[in-house]
């Protein structure tokens, strides 16, 4: 039977980047840290959502998918860039389909039925959504069959056709940031909801925590351009973890940070603030690869923060169901926006498991028995020696360039010259004064013989200096693609202009998270 519900061509267009949000005082709720109208959590890059049309013909139809590039401001509406599950440019299924839609043919997908509602029988008036040619299509029962099929009427289309119940859910209505009607729970599903237990006091974790320890491991990996993530004691924010970069140390024991997400009073200028060190902490190692169960406490990415919640519903339809306690909300969320809920302790990631345990992470950022940084002194470099130096100019951070120690100048400042940057005649070595806390030695020489994987932070060779990335695909032929994130580009590079990325820290070399980890189960 031929029909006018079809699957659609589309085209797809570049859209740029979002306009963050700024900090308010908490609202009810979980709470968030704008006072101007906010993107909902739904809109996040990765997010899986469930996309509409106002096309003739696909009136009154969901389809699943995920959000490629976050919104922007134009005009008066707020466009994003989407990628579709089920639709395809090609006929052999393999280039997903993609296009920019307005923010209000956007929302999250539609919850499974609960076990109440699969036991519920459909009636003749229902409303209902049917699965059909690759998407959710808006009808009405209008006939229960003998063969347990029902047939639907679809009012856009002036269209009736038969379906099996498994391909059919109970219409909702996405209104105000809430499913209507909202979705019918037993008394079992809450009763084993209310089981669970995915806070931990704040006085739990810091009896665990060495605060001489905290404070020097702070001081050494905190410094100035260093990315973080920041936590809040403020009334609603707390167990919420905000993405930021250090701006720069304040006295002995706090930080100036600048956030990615929040904003000033004025929408634009990002959100600047001083934070002391028990509440900073470098970001957690990636999980991608862990599949969630129920019962699993993790962080969800929601209004601009990682928040603590509980996984009560495994993956469907490519969401997990999540319970956050403090806000007695549920909600569900695509994969890219969970990770494993991980504390801070003493330098170390300390992985709750269930029935209260904790599993102490072999990936460590550095020695327990840590002292705090001391300014490089003199004696450690001496006249002539091979040194890697990080050039203050903007647009330079996370490089390394190769030089030698001329002379010092002062108690704080060395003159080098750079071994493959020149001077302005294009014929002799480049001489520059820098202070003396942006040069070291030159990184220990590790041969990797097995190749670099996915997530990995590595050292790139570009421009005759060794600029930090990280692997974000794997190619073929030893190449990689690796991403910079100060400027978001991504280039390729073969294996051989690539080493481990390392970090200097009180005289020593430590090896990024991954790599020590491989060294202590070797």
């Amino acid at each position: 039977m031929s029909s006018r519900l079809r699957s659609r061509p589309r085209q797809s267009f570049g859209i740029s980047s979002p306009a963050k949000q700024r900090k308010k005082a908490p609202t009810n709720s979980m709470a968030t840290r704008a006072n101007r109208k906010r993107l909902p959590s739904y809109l996040k890059p990765g997010a899986t959502v469930e996309i509409s049309s106002d096309e003739i013909g696909f009136r009154g139809s969901w389809y699943l998918g995920k959000v490629i590039t976050t919104p922007s401001s134009h005009k008066d509406s707020v466009k994003c860039q989407v990628e579709y599950t089920t639709l395809f440019f090609d006929k052999e299924g393999t280039k997903p389909l993609k296009e920019v839609v307005d923010m209000s043919q956007l929302r999250p997908p539609a919850p499974p039925m609960s076990e109440r509602e699969k036991k519920k029988n459909i009636a003749v008036g229902e409303e209902v959504d049917a699965f059909y040619n690759d998407g959710w299509w808006e009808g009405d029962v209008t006939e229960v069959l003998d063969d347990g099929k029902f047939s639907v009427f679809f009012r856009s289309s002036k269209e009736q056709i038969r379906f099996r119940k498994d391909e059919l859910r109970f219409h909702r209505e996405w209104v105000d940031g809430a499913w209507k009607p909202p979705l019918e729970e037993t008394e079992e599903e809450e009763s084993e909801e209310d089981k669970l237990d995915d806070s931990e006091d704040e006085e739990d974790i810091l009896a665990r925590v060495d605060l001489e320890t905290t404070r020097a491991i702070a001081k050494q990996m905190f410094s100035s351009g260093t990315v973080v993530e920041v936590s809040s004691d403020e009334e609603g924010f707390q167990g919420c973890w905000f993405v930021a970069k250090v701006v720069e140390p304040v006295g002995e024991d706090k930080f100036l940070v600048e956030y990615r997400d929040l904003r000033e009073n004025d929408g634009i200028e990002p959100l600047r603030e001083e934070t002391d060190f028990l509440h900073i902490r470098p970001p957690p190692p990636r999980d991608e690869d862990i599949d969630f169960a129920v019962g699993d406490k993790i962080n969800a990415f929601y209004n601009d923060g990682w928040w603590v919640g509980v996984v009560i519903d495994g993956m469907k339809d490519g969401t997990v169901g999540i319970y956050f306690r403090q806000s007695q909300e549920k909600m569900r969320f695509g994969r890219l926006g969970l990770r494993l809920h991980k504390d801070w302790v003493d330098g170390t990631w300390q992985l709750p498991l269930k029935g209260g345990k904790i599993k102490r992470e072999k990936t460590v950022s550095c020695n327990r028995n840590v002292r705090p940084k001391k300014a490089t002194e003199k004696q450690a470099f001496s006249i002539g020696t091979p040194v890697e130096v990080s050039p203050e100019e903007e647009g330079f951070e996370d490089s390394w360039f190769l030089a030698k120690l001329i002379e010092y100048r002062g108690n704080d400042k060395c003159l080098v010259e750079y071994d493959s940057l020149k001077a302005e005649d294009g014929k002799e070595p480049l001489r520059e004064e820098v202070n003396v806390s942006h040069i070291r030695p030159q990184p220990l020489e590790s041969v990797m013989v097995s190749p670099f994987e996915r997530h990995d932070k590595v050292n790139a060779l570009y421009n005759d200096g060794w600029w930090v990335g990280v692997i974000r695909k794997v190619l073929a032929k030893s190449s990689y693609l690796v991403l910079f994130e100060k400027t978001q580009e991504m280039l390729r590079f073969h294996h051989s202009q690539l080493r481990l990325h390392q970090e200097w820290i009180d005289g020593k070399w430590i090896t990024s998270f991954k790599i020590i980890a491989v060294m202590m189960i070797n």
